[in-house]
């Protein structure tokens, strides 16, 4: 087992700190995102996997959203509701029951991930311009070492 330097202890506890900051501050947007387009995260979440494609049942949503089918059911509901998905029974498997995006939720879903990001697009405005590239190299490297992590821990919440 690799031993842990003071250096490394420090720099964990500033990692810790700051994603705890900066899952704060993504939590602040989502709320501005609830607000103007009345989508929960979880609604918002639904859509874009929707996005592209009209081949997705419950139990395939659910494993890629990972929550459970009921929960799924629940927000198809609402989204449904507010006539942005249909569900339809599936012509191979009459058991199962594909889930697409009308017309009026393609529209609108552009429009939520084009403003989303722009939103990004604002942030990196206040990044200095050499550095953009690094910010986002780093966080790829981050993401990337906390899924391996994950992987390691057998844990799929990640």
């Amino acid at each position: 087992m690799i031993e842990k330097t003071e250096l490394i202890k420090e720099q964990g506890e500033k990692l810790a700190k700051l994603t705890f900051l900066l899952a704060r501050a993504c939590e602040e947007k989502e709320q501005y995102f609830i607000q103007k387009y009345n989508l929960s995260p979880a609604e918002f979440r639904c859509m874009r996997f929707l996005k592209d494609s009209c081949a997705f049942t419950v139990k395939e949503l659910a494993s890629q959203m990972r929550l459970s089918p009921g929960r799924v059911t629940q927000i198809l509901t609402t989204l449904e509701e507010k006539n942005f998905i249909t569900r339809e029974i599936d012509k191979k498997d009459r058991r199962n029951i594909k889930v697409c995006t009308t017309p009026n939720a393609d529209d609108y879903i552009k429009n939520v991930i084009d403003e989303h990001n722009e939103l990004h697009e604002n942030v990196l405005i206040h990044i200095d311009e050499n550095s953009r590239e690094n910010v986002l190299l780093a966080m790829e490297e981050l993401l990337s070492s906390l899924l391996n992590w994950s992987k390691s821990n057998n844990n799929s919440d990640i």
